[in-house]
């Protein structure tokens, strides 16, 4: 059923399953319960993924040789259009997750696996710098200086996705721009991605004013490093849009604002992604990076955390002071797989396997 105006911009949203699906991957990533991937994780990313193989069309517009969703739409802004860089990253992590789970799930079909895998190979991987150095939202340029919306649905790779947390040129480039080749490097992708914050503003636009908006931009901050963009954001949010007894409030200025407890849900989140960092990689061989204390504001100077779980079944404890870390403990599930990771922990990276059941205190 039609409703009024561009319904679209918020009610056409296909793509919903797929971030879903982040959350069905990140656990089996965080548990390695391979029982519960095979009867309940795998079923649902397959089915997921099977819609969106037939989703996906070649673009006859660049004619790239890409394939590209078609219609889509950022969400809630109102163009509608093709090859959203939102609907492309996630559907590439997606493709992603079905590579990585195949052989624990049991499946034994084969010529799904092989779709993805060709899919995946042509998809366009929605990374695009546009013309005032920002990451373009639309692969038609469609971004403007001033747009200020409350959602940072082109950045989702960033937070909480990884195609730009964990961008591989080899993996993702190179695409055609301008009809030469081109082939991004992270800190190029990297910058257009802040200068896109930036334009963003702080979550206090004339669409919304929420706090999840703000919460979401901190750990956006967060995961680019800025320790204080991150603490001013979060504070704000706070000044802003939580109530004395800590519930979020949507509208802050309605007479009788609404509780919405999206905030309340990010916030921790958003924390904890300036305390510790371990975004998922495209690849089974891909080393895991867990970066520790990578925006860490000076008022938190000194602290600890114990039981802190990462991807790879991994628990942390970890104690700083003076904003660096004076002891960090790894403790492995014992149903964990083995697998490499590289820690960076007071600006040094260490490189190490783990193994199941083990328990490791790192030399700082």
């Amino acid at each position: 059923m039609k409703a009024f105006g561009n319904s679209a911009e918020w009610a056409n949203y296909p793509e919903s399953a797929v971030w879903m699906m982040f959350h069905v991957w990140d656990h089996f990533e965080f548990t390695n319960d391979v029982t519960w991937w095979r009867t309940q994780g795998w079923p649902l990313i397959k089915g997921v993924a099977q819609f969106h193989l037939d989703k996906l069309i070649p673009d006859l517009h660049f004619n790239d040789s890409t394939l590209v969703v078609s219609p889509c739409n950022s969400p809630e802004q109102a163009p509608i259009t093709f090859g959203c860089a939102h609907a492309q990253q996630m559907i590439w992590q997606l493709f992603n997750a079905v590579e990585k789970g195949f052989a624990a799930s049991g499946d034994k079909d084969t010529a799904f696996l092989d779709e993805v895998k060709a899919t995946k190979a042509r998809m366009d991987k929605g990374l695009r710098i546009g013309s005032w150095g920002q990451l373009q939202e639309w692969k038609v340029e469609k971004d403007s200086p001033t747009d200020t919306h409350r959602h940072l649905s082109h950045l989702i790779g960033l937070y909480p996705g990884y195609a730009i947390a964990s961008y591989s040129p080899s993996l993702q480039g190179p695409l055609r721009v301008n009809g030469a080749l081109t082939t991004y490097t992270e800190a190029q992708i990297k910058d257009a991605v802040t200068v896109s914050m930036i334009h963003r503003g702080n979550g206090t636009g004339p669409d919304a004013d929420a706090g999840w908006e703000k919460v979401w931009r901190a750990a956006n901050w967060a995961q680019l490093g800025n320790a204080s963009e991150f603490y001013h954001i979060l504070t704000y949010a706070l000044y802003e849009d939580f109530g004395a007894n800590l519930f979020s409030l949507y509208n802050p200025f309605d007479p009788s604002p609404i509780f919405q407890i999206d905030a309340n849900l990010g916030y921790p989140a958003a924390v904890l992604n300036a305390i510790v960092q371990a975004p998922d990689v495209p690849t089974l061989s891909t080393p895991l990076t867990i970066t520790l204390l990578p925006a860490l504001p000076k008022q938190w100077a000194t602290g600890t955390i114990s039981g802190l779980r990462v991807r790879g079944a991994i628990s942390i404890d970890m104690e700083w002071k003076a904003g660096q870390a004076t002891r960090v403990r790894l403790k492995v599930d014992k149903t964990a797989r083995s697998r490499t990771i590289k820690v960076v922990v007071n600006k040094k990276a260490m490189s190490l396997t783990t193994s199941p059941g083990s328990s490791r205190l790192l030399a700082l």
